[in-house]
This record gives C-alpha cells, structure tokens and sequence, in this order.
C-alpha cells in the first residue's frame, strides 16, 4: 500500500477523488459498450481500445507523468 500515492501523483485528496469518480462513470459506460460489442462483435469493435488510450492520456495529463514509476 503507498501511503503517499496523493502526493506521489501531485493531487489532493478532493481532486484524486473527482478524477477517479470520473473515471468510475466512464468505466461503467465502457460496460455498457463491452456487453454490446459481446453480443454484437461488429459494432463499436475499436471502442474499448480507444478508451484504454484515453485513459492513459487522462491520467498522465492530470499527474504530469509521462510514463508509470515501478
């Protein structure tokens, strides 16, 4: 568990919680599409890979890191 992951990341508490509610909608929206595209394969076929892309994007963007610390 890191204990400092807030300012590991540079957010506060309220702006990681805003950031990750966000996040949790749009995820529940990618359910939506993911349970479509398995009972429909041809359609929205790029829709969750494009996601994936825009999240990463998003959470670099938001904590100004450009690749993941190990």
């Amino acid at each position: 568990m890191d204990k400092k992951h807030l300012q590991n990341v540079g957010l506060t508490y309220l702006s990681h919680l805003k950031f990750t509610t966000g996040e949790v909608l749009r995820l529940l929206g990618m359910a939506v599409v993911m349970l479509v595209h398995g009972l429909i394969p041809w359609v929205w076929s790029c829709k969750f890979s494009d996601y994936i892309a825009d999240a990463r994007m998003r959470i670099m963007v938001i904590t100004g890191l450009t690749e993941r610390k190990k």
